[in-house]
């Protein structure tokens, strides 16, 4: 067996292919995961030089950290057949140059060694091996080892250099994903900013267009016919007011901060206020208001603010959505959950939209063909506010029946 595979295989390999795969795994900035595999697998192959690429499908190249001096660039050069890492990426293929100077057409007569980094760096690449870093059927970057002095690679290194490339393609995998989901997540918070900055900016011209309406009303309360278009002005107008404000809530919602102090709070107490503002309005509507909330603290370490306004949605539109009947609030405490329920005997919501009924602006065909103004961004702010928390949230309803929302919150352990 040649001495660079004896090298690998030997009884110091395992620990070292260890300390190889916490180097990968261990790291979640993809700049850094290409640095350090690359120097991990030159240390482990002795080799002069390793290079990890990553492979950029949308602009079709190869990316890859190089240390100059003591300063880390990233290096991109394009995907093509007639270069080394290129051959390797496109055609997923491991192979050995044994003369990187000489002919390489036992690979494929296309092929071409690249000198340019050499004559910088005044040296001579003599071998170099290459594998493809493969995950999920995918080639997400390869891996290439150049030789100059050592010991030269062989056809028998490559099963090696194959393995590492599995653990550098997990890493890259890893490490690109946790990338891409930190990238999601910084856009949806600036979407969030925008958003509560453009709503911001709307409610002060909305409000002031209403008061200038009340005033035209009061000025012209003589006027029959003026008072009537000026009344249908008004109902629009507290309506672009309302999806303002919702569209408000949502956005304060969406950019992760807390609505108010994060505290261990007394569900109970707090759920027996929230009702008390609700039950006024269901009596004005004729609806009988059932309240089951234990007098015993039920400990939960939440957004205050924030659960007040799961609360606050969930009997709006139990109100608003029952136009006869009752509506019913329970919380009880089980292991490990506080689960709170709210109940109503309303128009529900048909069985094949229930699946959307928290996304953002949807409303539920019936409700859409009511006389009953909504926005449909409560919802989804309710469900975005109980996860925040470790929460839980789900639904049943049946149409003409009424609906049943279940929040479970986690309880608090000290």
């Amino acid at each position: 067996m040649p001495a660079k595979a004896l090298s690998l295989y030997g009884p110091a390999v395992p620990e070292k292919l260890f300390e190889l795969y916490d180097q990968m795994m261990g790291e979640i900035d993809v700049v850094k995961v290409l640095h350090q595999s690359a120097e991990a697998v030159r240390q482990l192959f002795n080799a002069e030089r390793a290079t990890i690429y990553l492979v950029l499908k949308d602009s079709a190249e190869l990316e890859s950290v190089a240390i100059i001096g003591n300063v880390s660039r990233t290096i991109r050069i394009p995907i093509r057949e007639d270069s080394l890492a290129g051959y390797c990426a496109l055609t997923a293929q491991s192979f050995v140059i044994p003369d990187a100077y000489g002919d390489l057409s036992r690979v494929d007569p296309r092929l071409k060694f690249d000198r340019s980094w050499d004559e910088l760096n005044q040296f001579r690449t003599r071998d170099v091996l290459c594998a493809p870093a493969v995950f999920k059927d995918e080639v997400l970057g390869v891996v290439q080892v150049i030789n100059s002095k050592g010991d030269p690679f062989r056809d028998s290194d490559l099963p090696s250099l194959e393995g590492i490339s599995r653990f550098a393609a997990y890493a890259l995998y890893h490490a690109r994903l946790y990338d891409e989901l930190a990238t999601l997540k910084c856009l949806e918070k600036e979407k969030a900013e925008f958003m509560r900055i453009v709503v911001h900016e709307l409610r002060a011209p909305v409000a002031a267009s209403e008061s200038l309406v009340t005033s035209l009303q009061y000025a012209n309360r003589d006027n029959p016919q003026l008072i009537s278009v000026l009344s249908r002005i008004e109902d629009r107008m507290n309506q672009l007011l309302a999806l303002v404000e919702d569209i408000l809530y949502l956005s304060q919602i969406k950019s992760g901060k807390p609505l108010g102090d994060i505290s261990v709070c007394d569900l109970a107490g707090e759920t027996r206020n929230v009702c008390e503002v609700y039950i006024d309005q269901a009596e004005a509507k004729g609806l009988m208001m059932l309240t089951h909330v234990p007098e015993t603290p039920i400990p939960v370490r939440i957004d205050l603010q924030g659960y007040s306004l799961i609360l606050s949605n969930l009997l709006s539109n139990a109100v608003k959505y029952t136009p006869s009947g009752s509506l019913g609030v329970s919380l009880r405490q089980e292991e490990p959950w506080a689960i709170l329920k709210v109940k109503d005997t309303g128009m529900g919501i048909p069985e094949d939209e229930i699946p959307k009924l928290f996304t953002e602006f949807f409303r539920a065909s019936n409700a859409r063909g009511s006389s009953i103004q909504g926005t449909g961004v409560g919802l989804a702010g309710v469900k975005e506010l109980v996860e925040r928390f470790g929460g839980e949230m789900e639904m049943a309803s049946r149409e003409n029946e009424g609906s049943v929302f279940t929040v479970r919150l986690p309880l608090y352990e000290e």
